[in-house]
């Protein structure tokens, strides 16, 4: 199995697994996580949850980093907190309120500049640079690309997790919004998101919303990257700038 493989066959062929009782199988799946793409990520998770033994090696694998914990929704953590094994139910306790942590760069960055959150900035101004450096990839009010998360409502959030999110990209990186990098036979590379995949093809949204519809059999390789399809960044934007648009997302309350 390997990211080439069509989304049926590796699905099928981890559903499989389910009738096995070896405790090596949550190991072995973990150990290819890297070759799954989302869909068949689903899939293995659901695998993992079926048995104990499988669920501390995935849980084993978030706690050491292996794998991102975006990688299990909301959903995945309530369930696993109420595990009927309780050494599974308290490690999932745990890293369910664990915070992702920035590295000591970006954590200069953000000692320096989000105080910004507390201030008052110029929510006209502030939707002049969203038009500069955001619409291609996020729609917010009915305008603007699809390649990131749809940001209307984000004023809802608490503004200094909004900074947060804006200049260190990776701090809560979600699943779905992974940089992915296919390379073909020909040696033509495409970047961005994995919008959908399909028995013969896979289909990439790249950073401008390009989008690129790729034959399986003309795939050399198909990588994920633990980063965001958002770069990190913003913070080379002027101090006054981020403060206005700050104040122009707040504004979109949904």
């Amino acid at each position: 199995m390997s990211l080439l493989t069509t989304p049926d066959l590796a699905t099928g062929l981890l559903s499989a697994l389910m009738q096995s009782r070896q405790d090596a199988v949550g190991d072995q799946i973990m150990a290819r996580w890297t070759e799954f793409t989302p869909n068949v990520r689903r899939t293995a998770i659901s695998v993992l949850m079926r048995r104990s033994t499988w669920t501390k090696a995935m849980l084993d694998a978030v706690d050491q980093k292996e794998i991102p914990k975006a990688d299990l929704a909301p959903e995945h953590w309530t369930q696993l907190q109420r595990n009927p094994d309780r050494q599974v139910a308290r490690t999932a306790e745990r890293l369910a309120t664990m915070t992702a942590s920035s590295s000591e760069e970006r954590k200069g960055v953000l000692d320096k500049l989000l105080p910004l959150a507390n201030e008052q900035g110029d929510a006209a101004r502030g939707k002049e640079v969203f038009a500069t450096s955001c619409v291609v990839c996020h729609v917010i009010n009915g305008e603007g690309g699809k390649v990131g998360p749809e940001l209307t409502g984000i004023g809802a959030r608490d503004r200094t997790e909004i900074l947060q999110e804006i200049l260190d990209p990776n701090r809560s990186l979600e699943a779905n919004y992974r940089l992915w990098i296919v390379t073909t036979n020909e040696d033509a590379v495409f970047a961005g998101r994995l919008e959908a995949e399909t028995q013969t093809t896979v289909k990439i949204l790249d950073l401008v919303a390009q989008k690129h519809i790729i034959q399986r059999s003309d795939i050399k390789s198909l990588q994920v990257s633990p980063q965001s399809i958002m770069p990190a960044g913003f913070d080379a934007l002027p101090a006054e700038d981020l403060k206005n648009l700050l104040e122009y997302l707040a504004q979109s309350k949904g």
